[in-house]
């Protein structure tokens, strides 16, 4: 089964491509760990991909996305084997729309 629940940051405005289907690509800033003494918490950006997003959507994320904590559930995607047959990694997360949720308040990091 693949599927990843996520929640971070936006790290800037979404890009918009192509009309048909309409993409909405954003980058989610997430955090593993608590800050522990000298160590910070280790941080991932993760690639996201929003197809026919809703307008309310697609306006926030490229408008004041930047920053914008959400929460998503999506597919892990990676792209196929090249002409060569060797692998490349550029995964992203394919998101569904329906579980894509900005959220109001976020606890503070301690």
């Amino acid at each position: 089964m693949n599927i990843c629940l996520l929640s971070g940051r936006v790290t800037k405005n979404a890009t918009v491509r192509g009309t048909d289907p309409k993409t909405v690509v954003f980058t989610l800033e997430t955090r593993n760990g608590p800050a522990d003494g000298d160590k910070p918490a280790r941080v991932a950006c993760v690639p996201c991909v929003l197809f026919n997003p809703p307008p309310e959507v697609e306006a926030v994320l490229t408008t004041r996305g930047e920053g914008l904590p959400v929460e998503l559930e999506g597919r892990l995607s990676a792209p196929p084997p090249d002409a060569n047959g060797g692998r490349r990694f550029n995964t992203e997360v394919i998101v569904r729309n329906r579980t894509f949720v900005v959220l109001t308040a976020v606890p503070q990091e301690a």
